[in-house]
């Protein structure tokens, strides 16, 4: 039995294309299917049965055995294109509300159309929250080196600048005081009388 897959987003599409559907089949069936839910992080299941014209009650058995699982998950187990003849074995074997029927090619298309710009749309928001995050962390790091440089120019110590020549006033240095021997030779010098040359003759 040749079955194809697609996974739009978390809907396993899963196409029959052989025209028999019976116990022979059915065991690759269900093994196909039972890896695809093993490996992938399924939701609803689409069964496109459209190329199915026999089946017998393996057959119907295969069909429950997928919708068992979305059950379990509170989840959907869509049959699209089924022939007359399918829906009227699952409706005398009560299993027609089992299912969600999809019998319209139009309704059918519009639905995958659907899903696939969901997953694109779901796909364009999980890229910008990457890019989002991206960006805050690139904003981050740059704050924190900035942080960083501002750090350690703080805690570098500043060199005093030289004195600039010219302008600038220099300091005068303080006169040494003058000694002992210096001060009383000043004294003699200032207490000596002045001569005088206009002195009468006798």
């Amino acid at each position: 039995m040749e079955i194809k897959h697609q996974m739009i987003g978390t809907t396993l599409l899963f196409k029959c294309h052989d025209p028999v559907f019976n116990e022979v089949s059915v065991i690759q069936y269900k093994r196909n299917l039972a890896t695809l839910i093993e490996k992938n992080n399924i939701q609803d299941i689409i069964l496109d049965v459209e190329n199915i014209r026999i089946a017998d009650n393996f057959g119907l058995g295969a069909l429950l055995f997928a919708r068992r699982y979305t059950r379990a998950n509170n989840n959907r187990c869509i049959l699209a294109m089924p022939r007359p003849k399918l829906v009227s074995l699952l409706k005398t074997a009560k299993l027609a509300e089992s299912f969600t029927i999809i019998d319209r090619r139009e309704e059918f298309q519009a639905y995958l159309k659907m899903l696939v710009e969901k997953q694109d749309q779901e796909k364009a928001e999980r890229e910008a929250e990457k890019a989002r995050k991206a960006e805050e962390a690139s904003k981050a790091a740059e704050e924190a080196k900035k942080a960083e440089e501002a750090k350690k120019s703080e805690e570098t110590p500043k060199t005093e600048e030289p004195a600039r020549s010219g302008g600038a006033e220099q300091p005068v240095a303080p006169e040494e005081p003058e000694t002992p021997a210096e001060v009383k030779k000043q004294r003699r010098h200032y207490s000596r009388k002045p001569r005088n040359n206009n002195h009468s003759e006798t």
